[in-house]
This record gives structure tokens, sequence and C-alpha cells, in this order.
């Protein structure tokens, strides 16, 4: 699967894509999204972390 940033336009239509919750077995998290041609793709790595969080952190109650 390629890897796309938030914002950038769809290889096949060039609308712009955004965040969205994954519907793939094989895939956890959020994936970038063309809602146009109903395209998914992996976020690339620096958009990973939601938040700013690194892993084991959690946010104050």
């Amino acid at each position: 699967m390629l890897e796309k940033r938030i914002g950038e336009p769809c290889p096949t239509c060039t609308t712009p894509l955004m965040r969205r919750r994954s519907t793939f077995r094989s895939i956890t998290g959020d994936v970038a999204f063309c809602a146009r041609c109903c395209s998914s793709f992996e976020l690339a790595k620096d958009e990973d972390e939601i938040a700013g969080f690194a892993e084991g952190e959690f946010a104050p109650i």
C-alpha cells in the first residue's frame, strides 16, 4: 500500500486526501482516504503519532 500524507492529492483523481479510520483487517488505526474514488493509502510515518504523544505516554485526566 502506498504511503501518503493528509492533504496530498489523490494519484487517481487529484482530490485532497483526508484522515479516516481503517476498515482493513491488516491495517489498524487511521489511513489517508479519498472520498471521491474511495481509495485508501497508508499514512506516512511522521503522521502516525496522534496528538503528539509518544508510545507509552498517556494524556492527563
